[in-house]
């Protein structure tokens, strides 16, 4: 009996050690794979100081500087102006000798002489005396006066000896106020005595009788 004892506890010693040693290999097989997974994934760090050295560019060289040369200032000179033409010596003209069969110049004619008052036609002048008359006699209507009016009227009337008649309106000035004073005006003039040689004849006179302010 002891020693079937021994054998059982011997198989299981074997057995336990199977065990472990099995489970170390998984174990190791488990930590070698997890560690190969791990290294693919993790990035590989690069360090710069291992890399070479860039060229670096060449640098141009330095321009050279342009000499700029100062201009020297030319001196002006005053414009040349031209000189004027000298004007030829005066040639003296000979004085031209009248001929003997040239013509005399006409002399011009006298202006003509204004008619004297008595080359005057004397009915005219007396019909010009007639008509101050009638217009110094006028009187200008007071109320015509305040509203402006102006125009003249043409009378037509009879003289003999001085004595005025058969006054009438020939044209009308477009106020019969003014029309009214003409008239008055022809009634009431003082008229001189017709000139020597026209005679006492009844004669007829137009005047135009004037209406200003």
């Amino acid at each position: 009996m002891a020693g079937r004892d021994d054998l059982q506890a011997l198989g299981w010693a074997l057995m336990l050690e199977l065990l472990l040693l099995a489970g170390t290999v998984v174990l190791i097989h488990v930590v070698s794979y997890f560690h190969t997974e791990v290294m693919a994934k993790a990035p590989t760090t690069i360090q710069l100081n291992d890399l070479p050295d860039e060229p670096k560019p060449a640098l141009p060289p330095p321009p050279v500087p342009k000499r700029v040369e100062k201009a020297v200032p030319q001196p002006v000179q005053p414009p040349v102006m031209p000189k004027a033409p000298e004007s030829p010596p005066p040639v003296p003209v000979p004085e031209a000798t009248p001929s003997p069969f040239a013509e005399k110049p006409t002399p011009p004619l006298p202006p003509p002489t204004p008619p004297s008052h008595s080359q005057a036609d004397p009915m005219e002048t007396y019909r010009a005396l007639v008509k101050a008359a009638v217009q110094a006699a006028l009187v200008y209507p007071e109320a015509a006066g305040d509203m402006r009016f102006t125009g003249r009227s043409r009378v037509r009337f009879h003289l003999q000896q001085g004595l005025q008649s058969g006054a009438l309106i020939l044209v009308s000035c477009g106020v019969n106020m003014l029309d009214r004073a003409a008239l008055q005006a022809v009634r009431s003039a003082r008229y001189p005595a017709p000139p020597e040689g026209l005679g006492d004849q009844d004669r007829s006179f137009e005047v135009w009788v004037e209406f200003r302010q």
